[in-house]
């Protein structure tokens, strides 16, 4: 008969240890030579900086949300530009951006959102409202549209959201969480 050893080497309960990082402003994300050894996948969610609205009728748009996967092959830091929300009346928001490339993954960029009527092309829900219809809600919030009059939709963009912000009211600034496993 074996010992149970044999079978199980490892007891003991192994295992990767999940890590991530928020950036709240612009920065480097160096990959750890731990997290290169155990395979180089990581999680993005980068979030695009909040448009600003003129009127109600022009609520600001929410920044675009992004959700990548990916692999890294380097320890070469990437560097991330968190996008700044629009601060005068009918401006858009800055895109925020990913640099993997520098890595061996890819390059990402989540659009700021439109503070007009011509909202940029976007992949998440965070359209302004005007009176009547409800905004976009983004994703878990982040990214979403202003309303305009009464409409639902966000009044006051957070800092670090990606919210659109209504006539007089600042876009939100954007956001990037990268979590890995090593």
């Amino acid at each position: 008969m074996s010992n149970f050893t044999d079978f199980f080497p490892a007891a003991g309960g192994g295992g990767l240890t999940p890590k991530f990082e928020e950036f709240n402003s612009s920065g480097t994300f160096t990959p750890t030579q731990a997290l290169i050894d155990a395979g180089g996948y990581i999680e993005i969610f980068l979030v695009g900086g909040g448009g600003r609205g003129g009127a109600s009728s022009t609520p600001g748009q929410g920044g675009e949300v992004l959700i990548k996967k990916m692999y890294l092959t380097s320890t070469t830091g990437c560097s991330i530009t968190i996008g700044g929300g629009a601060t005068s009346d009918n401006s858009f928001g800055s895109s925020s951006t990913f640099s993997g490339s520098s890595a061996g993954g890819s390059d990402l960029t989540a659009v700021g959102g439109s503070g007009n009527t011509n909202p940029q092309e976007k992949l998440s829900p965070g359209w302004g409202s005007p009176t009547g219809a409800a905004a976009g809600n983004g994703v878990f919030g982040y990214g979403g549209g202003s309303s305009g009059g009464t409409a639902a939709g966000f009044g006051q963009a957070k800092a670090n959201s990606g919210q659109g912000g209504r006539s007089s009211v600042n876009g939100g600034s954007g956001y990037c969480l990268i979590k890995w496993y090593e």
